[in-house]
């Protein structure tokens, strides 16, 4: 991922990312990546995780998820449960393997192919928390 020079929005300090990827590299440079940004960050290493997280009440304000995970669910299926159960929540979901075209169908918001650069995601996660307001 690329680093972006400029100032971090100060708006993102109010704003939780929940990221879920099982790959621990992938997982802290992603992370820190928004973190750099000015977003607050939660991190996930699986689906079942994800959930017990989105079930303490804690703000998320958007998810970004790896589609295959270990555990009782994968990306796909973690995205079927927060559509059931938190219907609002923006997902976007990350893959090497999956097709952008079958991620928005399954429910996706936004999907981005690994690897994916810095900037490109900030502004998909820009234009996501904006639709949200």
């Amino acid at each position: 991922m690329n680093q972006v020079s400029s100032q971090p929005d100060p708006a993102r300090r109010e704003k939780f990312i929940l990221v879920v990827e099982d790959e621990m590299l992938i997982q802290i440079m992603v992370s820190d990546s928004l973190r750099d940004a000015g977003f607050n960050v939660i991190e996930a290493f699986n689906a079942d995780e994800a959930v017990r997280i989105l079930h303490t009440g804690v703000k998320i304000d958007l998810m970004i998820s790896d589609v295959r995970m270990p555990g009782s669910m994968d990306g796909l299926g973690l995205l079927e449960y927060s559509l059931e159960k938190f219907p609002t929540l923006p997902v976007i979901l990350t893959s090497g393997h999956m097709l952008q075209d079958d991620a928005l169908a399954n429910g996706a918001r936004h999907f981005l192919g690994k690897p994916y650069s810095f900037d490109h995601a900030i502004a998909v996660i820009e234009v996501e928390l904006a639709k949200a307001r």
